[in-house]
């Protein structure tokens, strides 16, 4: 990635207090909790500071499930807040960073749309994860992490079920660089530019209220979840059937079944077709 470009349209502007580029970590987030730890956490890593990595090897998605991305291909971010939310509202830090992934991409024409309560997909693949965390040292912190799969092709998917910025727009026939262009090299950077502009500016948004009304809707409005048939797995190995009717303040989901309503702040979610 093109750090010098990442520092001129993120730090000096002042949308993200700093940017951090590192050539192969286990986890974006594992190191930033790990910091949490340090007394000088705080003033080394100020709200809106940023770590990225060219490679992620031993990263963790939700349930603990691993998650690795190869050398130049994904994009492995993490952001540290201190939001002014009330913790109750800070499931909404998550969805906010979805809303701003899926502008973007809907920005080149690929359509994608937000799986509650942390994914992006596009047409039903997967195309990005995103992961919260709250260090036991600093709780008025939130560590966000973020994969996106930017260049990868088809045999390079983590799983059949997924997809790529690439794939997309070579399927879209709209805005695909050539593979040996230096425009497909400037990808990710723009990508990375463009989702920290747009998620920090939502953020921003929500900060003189202290409260997550001022983006709440437009969240909503991009959860393709919501009105679907669902069946969510919760951690104790249960599972719920039933519609998705709305997403709660705190940013639970709310499911109706056999006219019983629900709601979930945890929990892995299907679509049923």
């Amino acid at each position: 990635m093109d750090e010098e470009l990442l520092h001129r349209r993120l730090v000096v502007p002042g949308h993200c207090a700093k940017l951090v580029l590192v050539e192969s970590t286990g986890s974006t987030n594992t190191d930033l909790l790990a910091a949490a730890a340090e007394p000088d956490f705080a003033q080394v890593w100020s709200h809106t500071s940023v770590l990225t990595a060219e490679e992620q090897t031993g990263g963790r998605g939700r349930l603990a499930r691993s998650w690795s991305s190869p050398k130049g291909a994904s994009l492995s971010t993490s952001v540290v807040l201190r939001p002014s939310l009330p913790a109750q509202q800070r499931h909404w830090l998550s969805l906010a960073a979805g809303l701003a992934l899926v502008t973007v991409l809907r920005r080149v024409s690929i359509p994608a749309a937000m799986k509650w309560p942390n994914d992006v997909h596009v047409h039903g693949r997967k195309i990005s994860g995103i992961l919260a965390a709250v260090p036991p040292q600093a709780p008025d912190t939130v560590v966000l992490g973020c994969g996106i799969n930017v260049l990868l092709r088809r045999d390079q998917l983590p799983t059949p079920r997924s997809t790529s910025v690439l794939l997309e727009l070579e399927r879209a026939e709209t805005g695909v660089p050539d593979s040996d262009s230096q425009q497909i090299g400037q990808l990710r950077t723009s990508l990375l530019a463009d989702w920290l502009e747009e998620f920090t500016g939502l953020v921003r948004r929500m900060e003189p209220q202290g409260d997550i009304a001022p983006v709440r809707e437009e969240i909503i409005s991009v959860i393709s979840t919501v009105g679907e048939q669902v069946r969510v797995e919760l951690p104790d190995g249960t599972s719920v059937h039933g519609r998705a009717v709305g997403v709660q303040t705190d940013g639970a989901l709310m499911v109706e079944e056999g006219g019983r309503r629900r709601s979930f702040t945890v929990g892995d979610v299907f679509h049923l077709r």
